[in-house]
């Protein structure tokens, strides 16, 4: 693989989490939200079946057809990186654990499950985190 070890158990350990959240969603949260900090964080769970903010609802083929186009974008940005960028390297890889994670959920499950929402934010997943900060890393150390 590409980048040292510690920058893909990063991807991993973003993904694993990831996976963890959705499976505590839907087995607790899916009986009722959880609600901290006076209502300012709330832990839920929530079927998108578009993109990012909800855009092309139901629209399940074309979502995974353009995920595994940015992933094999991001492997190839990943394969010519060059090896001293380390920060560029630990960008990539995060953005592919978030890819990833939303990825396996709209083939296997048809949708993404959405699991916090701070105030009235969008309802979002480590792995929409994952794809933001490794974006933001990426562009930064480019």
């Amino acid at each position: 693989m590409y980048g040292n070890r510690s920058s893909i158990i990063i991807g991993v350990v973003f993904f694993i989490i990831d996976r963890i959240f959705k499976f505590l969603s839907r087995t607790y949260a899916i009986r009722g939200d959880m609600v901290f900090s006076n209502g300012i964080f709330r832990f839920t769970y929530t079927r998108n079946p578009g993109a990012a903010f909800g855009f092309f609802p139901f629209q399940r083929g074309l979502i995974i057809l353009v995920s595994l186009i940015a992933l094999v974008f991001v492997i190839r940005l990943l394969k010519r990186a060059e090896p001293v960028n380390i920060h560029f390297i630990y960008g990539l890889w995060i953005l592919i654990s978030g890819i990833l994670g939303n990825l396996a959920d709209r083939v296997f499950l048809g949708y993404v499950i959405d699991y916090f929402q701070i105030l009235n934010s969008p309802i979002f997943n480590i792995s929409d985190i994952a794809i933001l900060t490794g974006m933001a890393i990426v562009l930064f150390f480019s």
